[in-house]
């Protein structure tokens, strides 16, 4: 998996700028009030959204498994940050209203297992509401950057980002890790969106036009 330390600080600058269209639209899919609301932002980086979160109102704590990025998040005076692992949250059962998850999931390589555990932690009725890298293209730059064209192997992908600059490395996904029997179990799917939100830059396949993330809304029963 990639070490985030690495490039903390300019992958917090350079995603400012990327994402803000489509971090505006995930934004606004939280419709419930967030004044007093306790919410986690798993994979929470530098602590951008977080504080998004906190000036409406919200109790925020965050967690990524970087360090850095956790030291950045922390200066920005928004809210309770930990570094830790999204597949054993250090939160007990049913104590959040709200958890997003911003471009992180992807990352974890027990994709069923951290969602479980998001749900854990988050109380009856409490949504996850999470954008995550799509698993076609996770395929397609598998086929092109490691020459690995099976959807349902597991393996490592490799992709880049910043025009090339920064090289990622995460585990390969399918949707029925996103949807799996258990996790249906415990809550009900209120939106599944597909977008394209990468720069024609990052595009593995010119000219093919196909979906670069998805955006998952789950409610706990």
């Amino acid at each position: 998996m990639t070490n985030y330390n690495e490039f903390a600080e300019k992958y917090a600058k350079g995603s400012a700028d990327l994402e803000r269209e489509m971090k505006s639209h995930f934004y606004s899919l939280i419709t419930e009030p967030l004044a007093g609301k306790q919410l986690l932002d798993i994979g929470c980086g530098s602590g951008q959204d977080a504080a998004v979160y906190a000036e409406k109102g919200a109790k925020v704590y965050g967690l990524d498994v970087s360090e850095k990025q956790i030291a950045l998040a922390k200066d920005r005076e928004c809210g309770n940050f930990a570094v830790g692992s999204m597949n054993e949250l250090p939160y007990e059962a049913n104590t959040f209203d709200i958890i997003t998850s911003y471009y992180a999931l992807q990352a974890s390589d027990q994709v069923p297992g951290a969602l479980e555990e998001m749900v854990r932690v988050t109380k009856p009725n409490g949504i996850l509401l999470i954008l995550a890298k799509h698993p076609v293209t996770q395929l397609l730059e598998s086929y092109i950057n490691d020459q690995n064209g099976d959807y349902f192997a597991k393996r490592n992908v490799t992709s880049y980002i910043f025009n090339r600059s920064i090289k990622l490395s995460q585990p390969g996904h399918t949707l029925m890790e996103y949807f799996h029997a258990r996790l249906l179990k415990n809550t009900s799917i209120e939106l599944f969106e597909e977008h394209m939100d990468f720069p024609a830059s990052e595009q593995v396949i010119a000219d093919v036009i196909y979906p670069t993330c998805m955006i998952i809304k789950y409610r706990k029963i």
